[in-house]
């Protein structure tokens, strides 16, 4: 079982602990506040402790060493989460990530440790907005390439063309790596319900239907000209 850290209780340490738990992790949930501690003691999977972070005997003592990755999802307090991430770097934990309020907040993190950094508010804004831009979108990531990973719902000026007629890295430069189907099933019940099937690396000849989900991957900026255009 992976074991995890999440320092920092505020509702997006508690989600992300929950979270963990939820898709089987042991975590150590690290707060000073007792109240938010006591919050998670239902939580399956959850171990709540209620201590200073910022002093290293303390953290020591949790055992904190022997997680496969800790998470600093302090927000506000920016000093706290930098001495926080370097004190789990000194220890030396092995993998940190952490929660970053601004661009120089998320600079210093990888300096003094961090291996990876999320700005929750920022990502979520950039998300909202790519969705209300284009209503088709799905999800987006952005890859450790700089590309644009996202998932959109086919239109229909695309139902019943093949990948090779529509052309979509000769005219946007994007590479189509995955068709998501909706595949009806009966169940026990004799129920009508959805399978969701993927077309991993499909080829040109591949037709898309009402109701695919197209996987793809581009430049930012090819990426929003494709999303513009397949309003």
């Amino acid at each position: 079982m992976r074991k995890f850290a999440v320092i920092g209780l505020g509702q997006y340490g508690s989600q992300v602990a929950e979270s963990l738990a939820a898709l089987g992790g042991q975590v150590v949930a690290i707060d000073s506040d007792p109240a938010v501690c006591d919050s998670l003691k239902r939580v399956d999977g959850v171990q709540p402790l209620c201590l200073d972070a910022t002093d290293e005997a303390t953290l020591r003592a949790t055992g904190i060493e022997d997680v496969d990755t800790a998470v600093v999802a302090i927000g506000q307090h920016l000093e706290v989460s930098i001495v926080v991430t370097a004190l789990l770097r000194q220890i030396p934990v092995r993998r940190i990530v952490a929660r970053a309020s601004t661009e120089l907040h998320k600079k210093i993190l990888k300096l003094v440790g961090a291996a990876q950094v999320h700005n929750p508010e920022f990502e979520m804004a950039t998300r909202d907005a790519l969705a209300i831009f284009s209503p088709a979108l799905r999800d987006r990531a952005t890859l450790p390439t700089g590309h644009d990973m996202v998932e959109i719902d086919t239109r229909e000026s695309m139902w019943g063309k093949t990948l090779s007629e529509l052309d979509f890295r000769e005219r946007f430069e994007l590479t189509i790596i995955a068709i998501k189907t909706r595949v009806p099933v009966v169940d026990d019940l004799g129920q009508t319900t959805f399978r969701e099937e993927k077309n991993l690396l499909p080829t040109g000849s591949d037709l898309l239907r009402k109701g695919d989900i197209l996987v793809v991957i581009g430049t930012p900026a090819r990426t929003r000209e494709f999303l513009a255009l397949w309003q």
